[in-house]
């Protein structure tokens, strides 16, 4: 019997290095996004659209990380 999926092409080791260092990155200003506005101590001095901001910045980066081809990914690999 067949698989219903085909198997997932062959990833290059630079771009899953990118990869993991963009979702790396992209975690951390979703993390700092969060936590500037849910934490209280932290949501009184920091304004809301600085706090969302950052939860966009990083969701966006997580974007890319996710849904870029190998040859962008690959410039973010060492």
């Amino acid at each position: 019997m067949t698989p219903a999926l085909p198997a997932p092409p062959a990833e290059e080791p630079r771009a899953r290095k990118g990869r993991y260092a963009l979702y790396l990155l992209g975690g951390f200003f979703a993390a700092l996004g969060i936590a500037l506005e849910v934490v209280p101590l932290l949501a009184t001095f920091t304004p809301n659209r600085v706090a969302r901001g950052c939860a966009l910045i990083g969701a966006v980066i997580l974007a890319v990380g996710r849904f870029s081809p190998d040859r962008l990914v690959r410039h973010f690999g060492k």
